[in-house]
């Protein structure tokens, strides 16, 4: 399971990678958002561990601002005691929140906890799957292959769904360049000969994409 930690204190941010890595989570750790916000969309993290106050800015403004990173699992630690900071992260789809100093193994316990129930597979449609760890859909019991981009597609409209995505957030999440909204619509048009029903994935006019 792939961990991004954002903690700009040397003394917890190190030993705390150690501390995860020690039970086999794949760690990626960030001092500041800037190397964060330049890097997660590689890594596709299962689940974000970040301080709330850095040296770049506000974890949570980051979190408001972006919606890609909503899919993401967050779990916020901090030294802020103020509740209101509690409510906005809990608002924002965090998944859990602790106040620092925290004991180690407490971090574990509550990490266990949110993967405690975790879906492998989301249901698309009746008889289509999408397979989370093996990145393929399963229909009528036939697996079928996604390229990377196609599940990076597919990922972020099925956590967003019910939620239009314009094509700025859809574009900015999958490629690491520019490119045309053509390039966009022609990677929608095969996903969806993929899933079989062109109407899973509905185009919204001047909006973006969605699956409802």
């Amino acid at each position: 399971m792939k961990v991004i930690l954002i903690e700009d204190e040397e003394s917890l941010n190190i030993p705390l990678s150690i501390f995860l890595k020690s039970f086999g989570f794949d760690v990626y750790s960030f001092s500041n958002l800037s190397d964060f916000v330049s890097r997660y969309k590689k890594i596709m993290p299962d689940l974000i561990i970040s301080d709330i106050t850095l040296p770049d800015g506000n974890f949570l403004e980051e979190l408001e601002s972006r919606p890609d990173l909503s899919y993401v699992k967050t779990l916020i630690i901090t030294g802020h005691s103020d509740i209101e900071y509690m409510k906005k992260a809990f608002n924002l789809g965090a998944e859990d929140f602790i106040r620092k100093p925290f004991d180690y193994e407490e971090l574990k316990l509550r990490i266990e906890k949110i993967f405690k129930n975790r879906k492998k597979h989301l249901e698309i449609a009746p008889g289509l799957l999408y397979d989370l760890e093996n990145k393929t859909l399963i229909k009528n019991s036939e697996e079928i292959p996604l390229s990377k981009k196609e599940y990076l597609l597919l990922e972020l409209l099925l956590k967003n769904r019910g939620r239009v995505l314009s094509q700025k957030i859809l574009i900015d999440y999958i490629w690491d360049e520019e490119v045309n909204i053509n390039t966009l619509n022609v990677l929608v048009k095969r996903l969806r000969e993929k899933l079989g029903d062109k109407n899973i994935i509905k185009t919204k006019r001047d909006l973006g994409y969605v699956i409802e």
